[in-house]
C-alpha cells in the first residue's frame, strides 16, 4: 500500500498558537462531512416530543399494534386550554408536514397551529372506539433551521363525546411526519482552507544555542547543586549526548512548545530564541527517529469481554448479545445509523451500566459472562500486557462456548441454526463428514480471521466424526465443534505473525482486515471484508479507502462510542461516585428499598453527543464546546431549574427506566461539550465537595492527553468537607494553595489546578453555582502554559477553540492508542504529526481522524509480537 510520507516535526501551530493575539474562533458547528442523504422522511414519535404541563407518554399496545412505537403523546385539558410541543429542523427547506392522531370516546375537537399560524381548525377526535385517525395533512411548509412550536388548542367537543374526569377532554398524538420535499443540494467538495504556512525550518547548532541554554536553562538544569528533576542539560555537550538521552530531549521539546519551561517566575526567552530551542531539540528527535526509530511491539492479546461478545454474536449471527454487558452503557432502539447522515432529534434509551434489573437478567439460559477486563490506567481495556490468561480462564472459555450453543434459546436466537447446524437432507450419513467439512472451512476462516491450513480443518472434522460415532446428532456434533472453535487460541487471540525480526513489515491482508474490524466494530471481519482480504485487493489504496468508509458508516461502528468513548471519558468512574446523601439528597431517588443515583441519566448525555458527531461526521471540537446536547426532560430540569424534578420527594423522584433524550439547543456556553457535562463533573468530585485536583487531572488526561504523574506516597489530607474549610473564611482554592509545601508538588499543581478550578462554579453534582454556600466568591480564573489567561470555564473553552491542535492531537493520540491496542511512544510521533496535520486541515472532522489513523504507518505495519503476560497462580 502506498503510504503518505511522515516527518518528525513539532507542528508549528503548537508554537504559533501561544501568541497572545486572540482571533475569532472558527465555528466548528459548520463542519459536517456527512449530510442527510436524499429526501428526509423524518418520523417524529409523539411520545418523544417535548412535554409541557399535562403531556405524558402512554403505552398503546393494549389497544392493538397500529400505533408507531406502541405509544403516543397523551394530554388532557379543558376547553380553551392548549397542549404545546415542538420539533427541530436541521436544514431549511420546503417540508410536507402531517400528523397522526388518535381517536377515542373521550377525545375533543382541536385547532392546530405551527409557529403561531393556525393550519387546521375543527379536528374532531371523537370515535366510539380507540383507533387511529386519518392522517391530518398540514400542507407544504417552508421551515427554517431551528425549533418550531406546535400548539393544539381544545376548542370544543363532539356532542357524543364523554368527558375525561368531570370537565376535560383528551388528545393523543402518535407521530408527526416531516418530509423534506426540496432538500438542500449537497455542498460541493471544499478544499480545506490553506493553513498558515509554518515558519521555515531553522538550522541551528548546539554551539550556537549554548548561550541561550546558559541563559534560560542551565540555572535550574546544570549549575552545581541545582539540578531540578534530575535533569542536567549542561552535561549534554555533544550531539551524541543528546541522542543518547532521547527521552529527556522529548520532554524538553514538549516543555518548550507548551511554554512550561522556563518557569513563569523566571525570565522568558524571546519568541525567536524559543523557536531556536524548539528547532534544536526537535532536530535531535528527527535524527533519532530517522536512524533508529522502530515501532513499539504489540503484545499478542486475547479478546476482552466486550469483543468476545461481539465476535460470537457476529460469527453465529445471533439476534443480539450473549449476555447483558454494562460496558454497553446505552440500551435502546435501533437509532444509530451513520449511513443516514442524520442523528435523530429524539431517542428513547436507558442506562445498562447503572440499571441493575437490566444487568442481572439472562439472555441465553446458563450463559454467564466472564469477569470484566479493567481499563489500563491511562489507556484502554484492549492492551495485551493487561489481558492476562490463567488456566482457569482458559477452561472457562470452553465451558462458555458449550453453554452458548447448548442454551435452550440458541436455535431460535441464531441466524445459522437452520443452515450451518441443520442436518443435511441426504439419507446416506456417510456423506455427512464431507458436508460438514464444506460448511466448516469458511466458518473457520471467519472465526480465525486467517486462511485455514488443511491440517487444522482436518482436526476439527475428525472431532466432528468422533462425535457422530458417539451417537450425537449432526446438529449436536456441529455444536460441539463450534464450542471447541470458540475456545481455540486462534479465535480468542489476535495473532500477527512476522517473518523478519529486524524490521517492521506490512500486515497481511487478513491481519489488516482484523485490525480494521476490531478498531471499528470491536468484532471479527464480515464476509465482504474477508473477501477483499482473500483476493488481496484490500491492500489496494482505493479498495482500502472504500472499506474504511463502508465500515465507518456501518451500524456496527457504534462500538467506537460504546467501547472507545466510554473509556476515553473514564465514565466508569461515575458508577463508583457517591455524593453524600444528606448534602446532595436531590441526586438520589428511592425505588422500593434502594436509593438510585441520577448518574443513570447523566452518563448517557456525553455518549449521545459523541454518537451524533460520529453519525453526522461533525468536528471533534464539539466535544470541547457544543451548542446542543441530548437530554431527557429530567436532565434538562437538572441543568435549568433551581430545584430539579418539580420539588418531588425522594421516593420515585426521577425515572430509572427508559427515557426520551431530545436534542436541545443550549442557551449558555457554561453547558455543552464533555468537560461541563454533569457526568464528568460529578465523577471527578468528592462526596462532600468538589475536587479541583481530580477535575484538573481528568481534563489534563482526557482533553490534553498529558496525564499528571501519580502523587507522592504520603500526601497530607485536607478537609473533606468544604463547609469546614469555608468556616475558617477560606475558599477551597486558598486552602489548597496553602497546603502545597513541596516544591515538586507545586510544579505539577501549576499544570492541573487551573484546569480544575476553571470548573469550580459547578458543585459536586455538576450544578452551576455563582457563589459557595457560605457566600464566599468563587475564583475560576487561571492560566495555561504560563501565558494564556482565562476568567472562567468559557474562557478556557475559548483558548481550546483558538488552539485546536491541542485537543485534536490529544484525541488523535487516544484513538490511535485504542486502534493499536498499545501505549504510544516516541516512535509513533511522525505518524501522529501526519494525522494531526490532516485533521487540522479538515477542521477536526471525525471521519478524517479515523481514516488517517487507519492509513497511518503504525496501523498498517507490525513488529514481532511479544508473548502475553501470564497470570499469577491463585
Amino acid at each position: 500500500m502506498k503510504l503518505k510520507p511522515c516527518s518528525a516535526v513539532l507542528c508549528a501551530s503548537a508554537l504559533s498558537a501561544l501568541s497572545p493575539a486572540r482571533a475569532e474562533p472558527f465555528d466548528y458547528h459548520s463542519v459536517r462531512g456527512r449530510e442527510a442523504k436524499g429526501p428526509v422522511d423524518s418520523l417524529l414519535e409523539g411520545e418523544h416530543l417535548p412535554k409541557h404541563g399535562k403531556s405524558r407518554p402512554q403505552g398503546m399496545r393494549s389497544f392493538g399494534a397500529s400505533w408507531s412505537g406502541d405509544a403516543h403523546l397523551l394530554w388532557d385539558g379543558e376547553i380553551g386550554q392548549e397542549m404545546t410541543t415542538g420539533f427541530r429542523i436541521e436544514e431549511a427547506g420546503i417540508y410536507q408536514v402531517s400528523a397522526q392522531l388518535t381517536l377515542a370516546p373521550d377525545y375533543g375537537v382541536f385547532s392546530l397551529s405551527l409557529d403561531g399560524k393556525v393550519l387546521r381548525r375543527g379536528i374532531d377526535l371523537y370515535d366510539p372506539k380507540v383507533t387511529l385517525a386519518p392522517m391530518v395533512d398540514l400542507g407544504k411548509l417552508p421551515l427554517t433551521r431551528g425549533e418550531h412550536k406546535l400548539v393544539f388548542k381544545l376548542i370544543g367537543a363532539n356532542p357524543r363525546a364523554s368527558k375525561f374526569g368531570k370537565s376535560g377532554y383528551l388528545l393523543g398524538l402518535d407521530f408527526l411526519e416531516v418530509v423534506n420535499l426540496a432538500p438542500p443540494k449537497q455542498p460541493v467538495a471544499r478544499t480545506p482552507e490553506t493553513e498558515e504556512a509554518p515558519p521555515a525550518r531553522l538550522a541551528v547548532t548546539l554551539d550556537e544555542m549554548k548561550p541561550v541554554l546558559a541563559t534560560y536553562c542551565y540555572g535550574c538544569h546544570g549549575e552545581k547543586d541545582k539540578v531540578k528533576g534530575k535533569v542536567n542539560l549542561k552535561e549534554l555537550t555533544s550531539g551524541q549526548d543528546f541522542l543518547s538521552n532521547i527521552e529527556l530531549v522529548r520532554k524538553a521539546a514538549e516543555a518548550i512548545a507548551y511554554q512550561e519551561m522556563p518557569p513563569e517566575d523566571e525570565s522568558q526567552p524571546k519568541a525567536e530564541d524559543r523557536r531556536k530551542l524548539a528547532a534544536l531539540f526537535n532536530g535531535y528527535l528527527e535524527k533519532h527517529l530517522k536512524d533508529s526509530g522502530r515501532l513499539k511491539p504489540i503484545v499478542m492479546r486475547r479478546l476482552n469481554r466486550y469483543e468476545y461478545n461481539n465476535a460470537v454474536r457476529d460469527l453465529l449471527k445471533l439476534k443480539g448479545n450473549l449476555y447483558p454487558l454494562p460496558e454497553k452503557v446505552i440500551r435502546g432502539g435501533d437509532y444509530f445509523n451513520p449511513a443516514s447522515g442524520k442523528f435523530p432529534d429524539a431517542v428513547r434509551v436507558s442506562n445498562r451500566a447503572l440499571g441493575k434489573n437490566q444487568i442481572e437478567q439472562h439472555i441465553l439460559t446458563g450463559v454467564t459472562p466472564f469477569a470484566i477486563d479493567l481499563q489500563a490506567e491511562h489507556g484502554f481495556n484492549n492492551r495485551g500486557d493487561e489481558l492476562s490468561v490463567s488456566p482457569i480462564l482458559l477452561e472457562s472459555f470452553l465451558k462458555l462456548g458449550r453453554s452458548i450453543v447448548n442454551s435452550r434459546e440458541f436455535d431460535r436466537y441464531s441466524g445459522i441454526a437452520g443452515t450451518f447446524f441443520a442436518a443435511p437432507r441426504v439419507a446416506d450419513q456417510k456423506l455427512w463428514p464431507m458436508i460438514a467439512g464444506q460448511r466448516l472451512r469458511p466458518f473457520l476462516e471467519r472465526a480465525f480471521r486467517s486462511p485455514v491450513p488443511d491440517e487444522t480443518a482436518g482436526r476439527y472434522l475428525q472431532f466432528f466424526s468422533r462425535e457422530l460415532k458417539r451417537g450425537e446428532s449432526f446438529q449436536q456434533a456441529m455444536k460441539s465443534v463450534v464450542a471447541g472453535i470458540l475456545a481455540s487460541p486462534r479465535f480468542l487471540y489476535i495473532i500477527e505473525r512476522k517473518r523478519d525480526a529486524t524490521k517492521e513489515e506490512p500486515l497481511t491482508p487478513h491481519e489488516l482486515a482484523t485490525r480494521l474490524s476490531f478498531f471499528f466494530w470491536s468484532s471479527i471481519p464480515d464476509e465482504e471484508l474477508l473477501e477483499k482480504a482473500r483476493s488481496g485487493d484490500l491492500v489496494k489504496p482505493g479498495v482500502y479507502a472504500a472499506q474504511v468508509k463502508r465500515m465507518l458508516e456501518d451500524r456496527r461502528s457504534k462500538a467506537l462510542a460504546e467501547n472507545f468513548a466510554r473509556q476515553w471519558l473514564r465514565l466508569d468512574q461515575l458508577i463508583t461516585a457517591v455524593p453524600d446523601f444528606d448534602r446532595f439528597e436531590i441526586y438520589y431517588s428511592r425505588r422500593g428499598c434502594e436509593q438510585w443515583k441520577f448518574g443513570l441519566q447523566t452518563m448517557v448525555e456525553p455518549l449521545l453527543l459523541f454518537e451524533s458527531i460520529m453519525v453526522e461526521d461533525r468536528s471533534i471540537m464539539l466535544l470541547v464546546d457544543s451548542n446542543y446536547s441530548y437530554r431527557s426532560d429530567e436532565l434538562q430540569s437538572w441543568y435549568k431549574d433551581e430545584v430539579p424534578f418539580g420539588k418531588r420527594a425522594n421516593r420515585d423522584r426521577f425515572n430509572t427506566e427508559a427515557q426520551s433524550y431530545r436534542r436541545r439547543t443550549l442557551d449558555t456556553r457554561r453547558e455543552g461539550g464533555v468537560m461541563t457535562s454533569t457526568a464528568a463533573l460529578t465523577m471527578t468530585s468528592s462526596p462532600l465537595r468538589t475536587n479541583p485536583i481530580h477535575r484538573g487531572a481528568w481534563v489534563a488526561t482526557v482533553i490534553f492527553n498529558k496525564p499528571p504523574p501519580p502523587p507522592p506516597d504520603v500526601v497530607p489530607e485536607i478537609e473533606s468537607d468544604d463547609a469546614v474549610i469555608e468556616a475558617t473564611g477560606q475558599t477551597l482554592r486558598q486552602r489548597l494553595i496553602a497546603h502545597q509545601e513541596n516544591k515538586s508538588c507545586i510544579s505539577c499543581h501549576r499544570k492541573i489546578d487551573p484546569l480544575g478550578f476553571a470548573l469550580e462554579n459547578y458543585d459536586a453534582i455538576g450544578r452551576w453555582r455563582d457563589k459557595y454556600s457560605s457566600g464566599l466568591a468563587i475564583d475560576a480564573t487561571g492560566e495555561l502554559f504560563g501565558k494564556l489567561k482565562f476568567k472562567d470555564v468559557v474562557g478556557l473553552k475559548d483558548i481550546l477553540l483558538e488552539n485546536p491542535e491541542w485537543f485534536m492531537r490529544a484525541f488523535s493520540e487516544h484513538l490511535l492508542s485504542y486502534a493499536l491496542g498499545r501505549e504510544l511512544d516516541l516512535s509513533d510521533k511522525p505518524a501522529v504529526d501526519q494525522i494531526v496535520r490532516q485533521v487540522i486541515a479538515e477542521r477536526g472532522k471525525f471521519s478524517t481522524v479515523v481514516s488517517e489513523i487507519a492509513s497511518s504507518y503504525p496501523f498498517l505495519h507490525k513488529t514481532n509480537q511479544l508473548e502475553p503476560r501470564k497470570a499469577k497462580k491463585p
